[in-house]
């Protein structure tokens, strides 16, 4: 069985012994992480699990209008792909 504190502890050894590890953390484009952003890439049918998985749920107000957002986001990105 896997544990999180043992994985802490590795994880400090291994930041602390060997700084190629370090690197591979470090974003390697400095203007998205100014802006808090991140650019992953997704195929058309992870696109579609996820947006179908948010019409599968139910939401709270308090979050309503994020979830807009990233939606719009999903399905333009979406409608790009072939």
């Amino acid at each position: 069985m896997f544990q999180a504190s043992k994985i802490e502890e590795n994880s400090d050894v291994f930041k602390k012994g060997n700084k190629n590890l370090e690197d591979l953390n470090k974003p390697k484009n400095t203007s998205l992480e100014n802006n808090n952003q991140i650019s992953i890439d997704l195929s058309k049918d992870e696109i579609a699990i996820i947006l179908q998985s948010i019409k599968n749920s139910n939401f709270n107000g308090s979050v309503l209008e994020s979830l807009y957002n990233l939606v719009y986001k999903l399905q333009n990105n979406y409608n790009k792909l072939k």
